[in-house]
């Protein structure tokens, strides 16, 4: 009883801060708690893929979660790329090209998925693109999945949701998208309250046919042991102290001190990337990545293939051995055919690490130049 109780009253916290954030209101009958974003998106998943020619479409690179649930669905990824050139936004022209290819091929496209701020390449959309891919998903009757675990990480410009983009658009042109169903997630692992152990996350459904929503509902119900704790600091996360009360001037220093240490981090380690030979790199705007492009002489492929790896690979693990730093391979995102990455954070303390990237990249290069 207890329990229930308490997912009630974050449920009601959450339907007050959506206004803050939107300027748009909410009902906590739209809101769905979840064991943090990655169940929500399991959820979310399981209901839409019918069948196998399902599909799904997922920006590259992305979070391999997307592709390895529908992989266990057996339904279908659309891939379509993202814009390194722009900053890692979307373009429109890949996501139609996507779409028709999939269509093609006999697959029924259901759903497109946005990640912003982006994980893994630290790129924060756009009001203007948000709603470019509001308006293709309208068009072609998609669910929209708008993942914003990391709506607090954003260091150039705003967050924008995909749900105040959404709303600004019916405004403007009334019965247009009212059609639009849009599920947008978020977690306690991610932003300044990063409690990635608890378990916490919601998604709200918006302009969800009621029958839909019942299905998930009923998905989540199957779920007997929720993680309370985690949904208590959902509560404490939508629903901080303000202004006046007794603890806010706590709170507003540490809330502010993580997130300057998160960008002081961002921009030393984007830094150090513009000193190495070969490495291109797009200035941080959110989230707590950056993914960098790297170049390797002929030399090191030759020694990546030798060793039975592939070339980004080899990178990120002579990197570890030579500096302790663990860097993921852009292969495990996804990249554009040809070309090479990896993503880092810039979680860790201090900034003095940032050199060891420097010399190591420096002397891998020497030997293999």
């Amino acid at each position: 009883m207890w329990a229930r109780t308490a997912r009630a009253k974050v449920r009601q916290a959450s339907d007050r801060a959506w206004p803050r954030r939107d300027g748009y209101p909410a009902s906590f009958e739209n809101i769905y708690l979840s064991n943090g974003a990655s169940s929500g998106v399991n959820t979310l998943l399981h209901t839409i893929c019918a069948k196998p020619e399902t599909g799904i479409m997922v920006p590259i690179p992305q979070y391999p979660l997307y592709t390895a649930t529908l992989s266990v669905l057996d339904a279908r990824c659309v891939p379509y790329y993202l814009d390194e050139e722009a900053a890692w936004s979307t373009s429109i022209d890949s996501i139609r090209t996507a779409y028709d290819q999939a269509v093609a091929a006999g697959t029924d496209v259901k759903a497109i998925c946005v990640i912003n701020p982006g994980n893994p390449t630290g790129a924060s959309l756009s009001a203007k693109d948000i709603q470019s891919v509001l308006k293709f998903a309208a068009s072609h009757r998609l669910v929209v999945i708008a993942d914003e675990v990391y709506q607090t990480n954003v260091f150039i410009g705003e967050f924008i949701s995909f749900k105040k983009a959404l709303r600004d658009l019916q405004r403007a042109e009334p019965g247009t998208y009212d059609g639009i169903e849009l599920a947008s997630l978020h977690s306690v692992s991610k932003g300044m309250v990063g409690e990635c152990g608890h378990r916490g996350g919601y998604f709200e459904l918006v302009g969800f046919d009621p029958e839909v929503a019942a299905q998930v509902y009923k998905f989540i119900s199957i779920q007997l042991c929720p993680p309370v704790l985690g949904q208590c600091i959902v509560e404490m996360m939508v629903n901080p102290p303000r202004d006046g009360d007794p603890s806010y001037p706590l709170y507003r220093a540490e809330y502010d001190a993580i997130f300057k240490g998160l960008k002081q981090r961002a921009y030393a380690l984007y830094d150090a990337f513009k000193e190495m030979e070969g490495v291109e790199c797009q200035e941080p705007q959110g989230s707590m990545y950056l993914f960098p492009t790297i170049h390797l002489p002929p030399k090191a492929l030759a020694a990546a293939a030798a060793a039975h790896r592939a070339p980004d690979e080899f990178y990120a693990s002579r990197m570890l051995d030579a500096t302790g730093v663990c860097v993921v391979a852009g292969s495990g995102f996804g990249q554009k055919q040809g070309t090479l990455h990896f993503r880092t954070t810039f979680l860790a303390p201090g900034t003095e690490w940032t050199e060891r990237l420097v010399k190591f990249h420096r002397e891998l290069m020497d030997e293999f130049r």
